[in-house]
């Protein structure tokens, strides 16, 4: 059993992603900016949740959101081959894919203006080609199964572990699972659709065979297990405070 966790251990050094292929991933990618922005978001709401706790006998405790980044590298390095890694770099060489990451990375995009053009696409008949080679570009960008894990990792242990969590039932649970993940592919669809408004649709043609490359695959399923990872203890520091009465529908 020994010598079996030792050869593991091995395996995982030798052939994990090198740290500095993990840097040139984060430096090209838009998967930290992803990350600081929900660090900076779940900090915010830390600070909510602290200013509205009424108990002031107990010391509040602050959960260290450097902590996101730093066990989000530890998963991507240690979850991506080197080979796989090197694949996923091969990917970023390709202009159309680095257009739509810059695209895809606008903070400023107002949502009513995505919902605006979104709303346009579905009057237009002729729009309706374009919608469903975006829809199959996101369908491959955000798996079902990558957003069932986010679920399953954060906010099902989360509602658990509130006040009251534990007299959840699985029809309950399972309810919410399904509620989570059609708001969020939708969610990802209108996202990916106005990320891609400027697109030629050889362009988005070219952008499905990137997103259709096993490196993607690979890539996809590497971010969201690394985001689940990176903010599964934050969630869990918030239990204590989350009200499940106002998220219930």
């Amino acid at each position: 059993m020994k010598s079996l966790i030792i050869l593991t251990i091995i395996s995982q050094l030798l052939f994990s992603a090198t740290p500095g292929q993990v840097e040139r991933y984060l430096s090209i990618s838009n998967a930290e900016e992803e990350l600081l922005e929900l660090e900076s978001q779940f900090s915010i709401m830390q600070n909510n949740f602290q200013a509205s706790d009424t108990n002031t006998s107990e010391e509040k405790e602050t959960y260290d959101m450097q902590m996101l980044s730093i066990r989000f590298r530890e998963y991507i390095q240690t979850n991506l081959s080197e080979d796989e890694m090197e694949e996923i770099l091969q990917n970023y060489k390709n202009i159309i894919l680095l257009q739509f990451i810059s695209a895809s990375s606008n903070s400023d995009s107002d949502p009513k203006e995505v919902d605006r053009y979104v709303k346009t696409l579905k009057e237009d008949p002729e729009a309706q080609v374009r919608m469903d080679l975006v829809e199959k570009i996101s369908k491959e960008l955000n798996h079902k199964e990558s957003m069932v894990l986010m679920f399953d990792n954060l906010i099902k242990p989360l509602m658990q572990a509130a006040p009251g969590g534990k007299d959840l039932d699985a029809n309950y649970m399972k309810k919410s699972r399904e509620n989570y993940l059609k708001d969020m592919m939708e969610k990802a669809n209108k996202e990916t659709l106005f990320a891609s408004k400027d697109f030629t649709m050889e362009e988005l043609e070219e952008l499905l065979k990137i997103a259709q490359t096993p490196a993607m695959d690979h890539e996809m399923k590497a971010v969201y297990g690394g985001m689940a990872y990176a903010l599964k203890e934050f969630f869990l520091s918030l239990a204590s405070k989350y009200d499940i009465s106002k998220h219930q529908r």
